[in-house]
């Protein structure tokens, strides 16, 4: 529990004592003959609000079960103490004992039933993962259709919008699916450029560019992106790459060591 709920609980169990006695008070108001005997309306008004409010923020259940006993209690008390001996006083102690019994009550058996229902659904999801998508998906081909920005970096490196075009390497249909992947600044995917890919057949927007091969990259999809690097890659303009690297290293962004291995990489792609 957060600290800011364990405040608000702790207020709010105060403040049910509180309305509590409140509504003590408002029980004998008619034996009661001095100056004071409105102040209690003012108490449990008051009380009243705070242990609501308190509710809001803190322990929901608990704080609703205790502003009711508070109440009930107080009513009871207040009607024992009342010399005329008020009846009224045990029928609204005995309501809102039953009263917070029956919202608790209801209130586990709904977060319990709601947590019932998210359970289910997360375990009717499958479990997609890049290194799922790498293992156990269908290979393709991933034509890169459309690059938008998102606004978004992650230690300097960009999040995108893709939208590609998957190809199955073992010649299905085509598909096209979109989503929003982290990639790195220094291999941000160009519209008409072509990857190796792992998808869900069934989530098209599951899917996981190969932008480089590491040691837990199968083996399939290593053959593919190593043969797609041989290839020309329409739309693909080296120079016009290696000019871009460029303006990132004249503007710093890039060390002269991140430049000459990206130069490396365009001038030779079978390096």
């Amino acid at each position: 529990m957060s600290t800011s709920r364990i405040i608000a609980t702790t207020i709010g169990i105060g403040a049910s004592v509180v309305a509590g006695y409140g509504m003590y008070r408002l029980m004998l108001i008619g034996s009661c003959t001095g100056d004071g005997c409105g102040s209690g309306i003012w108490v449990f008004v008051v009380a009243l609000l705070l242990a609501v409010i308190a509710a809001m923020v803190g322990d929901t259940l608990l704080l609703i079960a205790t502003l009711f006993a508070g109440l009930g209690i107080g009513a009871v008390v207040g009607a024992v103490a009342d010399p005329n001996g008020e009846w009224v006083g045990y029928v609204i102690g005995a309501a809102m004992v039953l009263g917070g019994l029956t919202v608790v009550l209801v209130g586990r058996a709904t977060r319990k039933a709601m947590a019932g229902m998210r359970a289910a659904i997360r375990d009717s999801l499958p479990t997609v993962t890049p290194d799922t998508l790498q293992t156990t998906g269908r290979s393709a081909v991933a034509e890169v259709l459309a690059v938008r920005e998102t606004g978004t970096t992650v230690n300097d490196n960009p999040v995108v919008g893709l939208r590609v075009r998957l190809t199955p390497t073992d010649g299905g249909a085509p598909v096209e699916g979109e989503k929003n992947a982290l990639v790195s600044r220094l291999n941000i995917p160009r519209a008409g450029e072509r990857f190796a890919a792992g998808y869900d057949p069934g989530l098209p927007d599951s899917f996981v560019l190969i932008l480089a091969v590491t040691d837990h990259t199968p083996a399939h999809l290593r053959e593919l992106y190593e043969r797609l690097r041989t290839e020309a890659t329409p739309g693909f303009d080296p120079l016009e790459r290696l000019g871009k690297l460029n303006e990132l290293r004249l503007a710093g962004a890039l060390t002269e060591a991140e430049f000459e291995r990206q130069k490396a990489k365009l001038l030779d792609p079978t390096g």
